[in-house]
């Protein structure tokens, strides 16, 4: 049916392209953004280029091309390819919300096509739509299926035979027990009681024949009743098989049960188990008695449990069997049960060994299914024990697939009751309203986001007010996760709940699809809010997805719809949803129930892009046999095997022409390039494999595939990751983020995309030698060498800045660990990020007792030294910090949305996502009941600890050290380019020599220069030793790869002329320094020492090395935000600038508040001392609680530094505009 709804005619739906990627924008987001563009087209031989403006409607830039080819008006519709892929834009859409469009970072290369050239490559076809659906056929188990079909009908036919035989001739008995038993055997080794009593009076009969005076009429009779009763028995056994397993086929005739009980809904739950099945030998030796328990489930919880305590031995009659025949009674009346309760049973065996009760297999089977009571005789197939799960218990986990194992025998009474579904009620008798502090505590409690992470206390509050909750104060699935029960009045108040909710957002619904909600209509409803979201956006969704379909009900579920409707409308989606079905499959209870789920994606699919799978899955055995090989070799033969085995992929894309990567369908490749491919010498030796792009004129597409790692969590880092830089793009937040593609292609197997241009940190670290991670300087060098010009430099370092801001803030929200210097890289663009996610949620490796990640994040001092420029723009560092504070508040808007998409992967099986700390971990670090203020200083002291956990340093340091050891040794630093903008110099400014003509002996002795220019200008400046000890320092910082002149010794040998040798060591010095390297003697730093001028306003220099008053412009500031709400005032200290010491030093400052008046003198507030610098940065909250009014209140704000007055300002709180930025600037007294 869903099929049919999108016929292969049907060109809107069946566009047989691949469509960009989009993210809806809101108009004044893309701002400036402007894209250069060259376009391809059939007119010309040469591309048109153009810049147009991100905001530019695709359709509309096509008619501007038209328009400069002069083939406007178009007598057909026309595409625009992305050169390189196979993947088009979407006409409606915006260039800048095209995610392809959007991170490329060079000139965009787009290729118009006219609609009638193209072909509908993976469109559908009037054949596909011919085709009727078979799940078996698709499930690839029609050829057992068939097999079982064939011995059955063999068995019967025999079994047919031996009977007429026996009425005819009234003898061999045997034989017919004999064809019996072979049907039992063929249907699992199942022998019904039913079976083994005909079975007996057919034997007893055959006894009967030995004595003469018994009765032919009489006997005959009784053989024909015995051979009926047995042919019955035998046919309620095939349909009961039938009914209980997938296969294709069952009697014409339904037999019905002799018995058929008298049962209403008001009855009690009831039904007999029969007995065990095809018990394996190891089991009849090693346990004496066996005995099994009962227990209904809803939604992971237990309603009740029947434990029987009659244990019984095994016996045999055809085959090995424990029989019970025990009925089971549950205190429960059917009609209170809820419609998705499950049914439990455990079998246990007393060990003959050790005397102890052993759980040795388990099954369960949905009470309701589609609507009515279970009835009947039931087969159910036993797992073993050794997978009996914790909490998912759902259909999806009933394995009906082809019986191998030992089965369990049920029968329920023959009774077809359907289920009543309780109506909407509102119970508002007994309303209460809540007080505004209740109002209050509501809205706190919703800040917890998830059900699990609500006590039971908090639930029944919620509850208790649920009519005064909405989407305003609260969500819904906490106030119905709340409900005390799901007996039929409660949910009946549910369902009145959900009919009145207005969802704010689709996505706030997707917290009703995890596992704590069973029930379907909840279910359906939430499906009916996310079908509200396009497909583009249902991508970012797509794994959350496929993990809750475990707790659907049933294949016909609204979310399995929804799902194989979106494949239908997008390739995208289909792709993605192939890859995701295909690997759920390895989890080991629900693998028929995605194997399923793949079935009828691959049937509504049709056979072009099934064709298009199945290559893809053959080029990943074939990279995995490849992997498994080449990791077995030894170390002199891995190159060997390696060039070997490249040949079968070469042969792979001589028979099949050209493949779909699995990462990325718009991806499609004619083969590899041999000698660009290899692998890794990590522990599994990952491939790297060069594929050759078959979408000329592009380069050639690079990825890793990996064996032996569980890449599922890595997958689902990158997803989140991803997730969150698009809630910051929707802010008009571009964090320059790099976020490469990864998928698990099965167990413990997957593709990592690689990022051209790119390296590790501990690359970098090693050109620059045995202790590269403690230098300062390695990255700032770096860069310098790959950016001689300033202007590029410059963009790499805002490259950096945002890139590096973005990743402090998701590794820290996630807790992503194992974080060293190989597994952070760099591109030469400035872009930073992260590789590698196996240890997140804060499980870091420990070395003993100690955690090996000790730092919040990955933040370290040269990051900070390349950000600020080597501390020449120290204010840089406040805007990184207020860059990090936003990005994490901008998140933590949508907590709600991270927590619900983790909630969905608990139970997923993913090793480090698998219990409520693990969400509690990410509610911890999103801090969603916090201010902005509040999370912004929480933020920022996290900054802090990063930037001075040496650790980090340390971690780094010996993981280079190994990393060198294994064979990679440090490389020689590459000698540093020269960027153009040195060599053109300021022949006006530029310094000829400097004298040193004597010193004034003073306490400190200052020397007398004299400094001539290369214009003939002369002028003086006096200098102490220790301002030319930091210029030379500063220059040994900036410049690390120069030789430098020695500079003289600050030590003396007694008795000795101390000023006059260093003047004449200063001389020699300054003579070498200013007659060297032209770049050194014009550099910003000596032209500031010397003449007072520099070609920017450098803070830490112009502290440093000169003395005296500020100069105007640069008056000492202090930047506050204020705000004041239900008598709390709060106080948020930010930064500081341009604080200086009286005698022009460098302070390390403190704040300190008093509100006045104080006549209590009470007040005083006092900051932490930040170290030393002009421009310190707090983030730090100061509170005072219960001020009633602020008319006539004057905050007082002192700034210290070690007891020294550094500056002061008084604020009139009655003028203040509240929850605004300001700087106020700071006085040089205290009034």
């Amino acid at each position: 049916r869903i099929r049919n709804a999108y016929p292969a005619f049907d060109l809107k739906t069946n566009t047989g392209k691949i469509w960009s990627i989009t993210t809806r924008f809101p108009e004044h987001i893309l701002g400036g953004t402007k894209f250069r563009l060259s376009i391809w087209t059939d007119f010309s031989p040469h591309p048109l280029l153009l810049t147009q403006h991100a905001g530019c409607i695709t359709h509309d830039l096509i008619v501007e091309i038209l328009r400069c080819t002069n083939q406007y008006p178009a007598w057909e519709e026309c595409l625009l390819s992305v050169c390189g892929a196979d993947e088009f834009l979407q006409n409606n859409c915006t260039l800048g919300s095209h995610e392809s469009l959007r991170k490329a970072s060079t000139c965009i290369q787009l290729r118009l096509h006219p609609t009638a050239h193209l072909e509908h490559s993976l469109a559908r076809t009037c054949g596909d739509d011919q085709r009727r659906f078979s799940v078996n056929e698709l499930l690839e188990d029609t050829c057992a299926w068939r097999l079982i079909w064939q011995n059955l009908v063999s068995v019967i036919i025999n079994y047919r035979g031996q009977v007429e035989y026996l009425l005819q001739n009234e003898n061999n008995v045997d034989n017919v027990i004999e064809a019996a038993k072979a049907i039992c055997s063929v249907l699992c080794f199942v022998e019904t009681r039913d079976i083994t009593d005909a079975v007996w009076k057919l034997h007893a009969l055959g006894r009967a024949q030995v004595f003469p005076n018994l009765n032919f009429i009489e006997s005959a009779v009784s053989l024909e009743a015995a051979v009926t009763e047995l042919s019955m028995a035998i046919s309620r056994l095939i349909h009961a098989y039938c009914s209980s397993f997938d296969a294709n086929f069952q009697l014409a005739s339904i037999p019905r049960s002799p018995l058929c009980a008298d049962i209403s809904l008001n009855s009690q739950l009831s039904f007999t188990v029969c007995a065990a099945h095809n018990i394996p030998e190891a089991w009849v030796t090693s346990y004496k008695v066996f005995s099994f328990s009962c227990l209904l489930t809803y939604a992971g919880k237990t309603i009740c449990q029947v434990k029987i305590c009659k244990s019984t031995q095994i016996t045999k009659s055809f085959f090995f069997l424990a029989d019970w025949n025990e009925k089971v009674n549950f205190p429960l009346r059917i009609k209170a049960l809820p419609r998705e309760t499950m049914l439990t049973i455990k079998l246990l065996g007393v060990n003959s060994a050790s005397k102890n009760t052993e759980v040795l297999a388990w099954t369960c089977c949905p009470l309701y299914a589609k609507e009515r009571l279970i009835h009947g005789t039931m087969l159910l197939s036993l797992a073993p024990c050794s997978t009996l799960p914790t909490a998912v218990i759902t259909p999806g986990i009933c394995s009906t697939e082809t019986p191998t194992s030992a089965t369990l025998q049920i029968d329920f009474p023959e009774a077809d009751l359907e289920f009543i579904k309780p109506e909407p009620e509102e119970r508002r008798g007994d309303l209460v309203y809540p007080t505004q502090e209740c109002l209050k505590h509501i809205a706190r409690l919703s800040q917890r986001h998830s059900l699990l992470l609500l006590s039971e206390q908090q639930r029944r509050i919620l509850w208790f007010y649920r009519y005064s909750c909405n989407n305003q104060n609260c969500s819904l699935p906490l106030v119905l996760g709340s409900a005390p029960s799901w007996d039929r009045t409660t949910v009946s108040e549910m369902y009145a709940l959900l009919r009145a909710w207005r969802f704010s957002h689709p996505l706030q619904a997707l917290g009703l699809l995890t596992f704590s909600f069973p029930d379907q209509d909840i279910r359906r409803a939430a499906v009916e809010q996310i079908e509200n979201v396009s497909n583009d956006e249902l991508l970012e969704y797509l794994p959350q997805l496929v993990q809750v379909l475990k707790f659907e009900w049933s294949l016909e579920s609204p979310l399995v719809k929804l799902l194989l409707n979106r494949s239908l409308q997008s390739i995208q989606v289909a792709h993605q949803l192939y890859w995701l079905l295909k690997n759920a499959q390895n989890e080991v209870h629900f693998r028929m129930w995605y194997k399923k789920l793949l079935a009828a994606l691959q049937f509504c699919a049709g056979q072009t892009l099934n064709n298009e799978f199945s290559k893809e899955e053959k080029l990943i055995r074939i990279l995995e046999d490849i992997a498994t090989k080449v990791k077995a070799a030894t170390d002199p033969k891995r190159k060997e095997v390696l060039k070997v085995e490249l040949s079968r992929l070469q042969q792979f894309f001589q028979e099949v022409k050209l493949c779909r990567l699995p990462l990325n369908p718009a991806l499609v490749v004619q083969g590899i390039e041999a000698d660009s491919c290899s692998y890794f010498t990590s522990n599994a030796f990952p491939l790297k494999i060069s594929f050759i792009n078959a979408n000329a004129p592009s380069g050639n597409i690079n990825v890793i595939f990996k064996i032996g790692d569980d890449l599922r969590q890595d997958m689902l880092v990158l997803q989140i990751i991803h997730l969150m830089d698009s809630i910051w793009l929707q802010e008009g937040l571009d964090m320059q983020m790099i976020i490469y593609r990864c998928l698990s292609t099965g167990k413990g197997q997957g593709l990592v995309q690689m990022v051209p241009d790119a390296t590790t940190l501990a690359k970098i670290h090693r050109e620059s030698g045995l202790i590269g991670p403690l230098k300062e300087n390695t990255i700032k060098k770096w860069f310098h060498h790959h950016h001689p010009l300033e202007s590029s430099y410059q963009e790499a370092i805002r490259n950096f800045f945002y890139s590096c801001a973005g990743w402090c803030v998701v590794t820290f929200i996630l807790g992503v660990c194992d974080r060293h210097s190989d597994n952070i890289m760099l591109t030469k663009a400035g872009h930073m990020f992260h590789i590698d996610f196996g240890k997140f949620l804060g499980h870091a490796q420990m070395f003993g007792s100690i955690r090996r990640d000790r730092a919040p994040f990955i933040f370290t001092s040269e990051m900070e030294y390349f950000i600020t420029e080597g501390g020449k723009n120290p204010q840089r560092f406040q805007e990184f910090v207020e860059l990090c504070c936003r990005a994490y508040n901008i998140v933590r808007k949508h907590s709600q949305l991270l927590l619900n998409l983790l909630e969905m992967m608990l139970h997923a099986g993913l090793p480090e996502l698998k219990s409520i700390q693990d969400l509690k971990y990410v509610y911890d670090n999103l801090r969603p009941q916090d201010s902005d203020l509040q999370a912004t200083s929480y933020f920022t002291r996290k900054i802090k600890e990063s930037l001075e956990c040496f650790p980090v340093k340390l971690n780094n340091l010996i993981h280079t050290l190994v990393q060198m050891s294994v064979g990679s040794s440090a490389k020689p630093p590459a000698p540093e380019s020269v960027p153009q903008e040195w060599m053109m110099l300021d022949t006006e400014r530029s310094i000829a020599r400097a004298t040193i003509l004597g010193f004034s002996r003073k306490p400190d002795p200052v020397y007398l220069i004299q400094v001539v220019q290369t214009c003939n200008v002369v002028t003086f400046v006096e200098k102490s030793f220790q301002q030319f000890s930091k210029l030379h320092s500063h220059l040994q910082k900036q410049f690390p790869s120069h030789a430098l002149p020695e500079f003289p010794h600050s030590w003396h040998l007694p008795f000795t002329d101390l000023e006059h040798k260093r003047v004449k060591d200063l001389n020699l010095y300054l003579k070498q320094l200013l007659s060297g390297s032209r770049k050194l003697a014009n550099n910003e730093l000596v032209l500031s020492f010397f003449l007072n001028w520099s070609k920017s306003t450098l803070a830490e220099h112009s502290s440093s090395l000169t003395l005296g008053p500020q100069s105007a412009g640069h008056k000492p500031g202090v930047q506050l935000v204020i705000s004041y709400e239900n008598t709390c005032l709060t106080i948020m200290l930010k930064y500081m600038r341009n604080l200086h010491l009286p005698d022009g030093s460098t302070p390390s400052a403190h704040a300190e508040f008093y509100l006045l008046p104080d006549p209590g003198e009470v007040s005083r507030r006092k900051t932490r001392t930040a170290p030393k610098g002009s421009d310190p940065t707090y983030n730090e909250l100061i509170v005072y609680d219960r001020v009633p009014e602020l008319h006539g209140r004057v905050l007082k704000l002192v700034v210290k530094s070690k007891g020294t007055f550094v500056g002061a300002v008084n604020i009139q709180l009655s003028s203040v505009q509240f929850n605004e930025e300001k700087w106020y600037p700071l006085g040089n007294s205290v009034i």
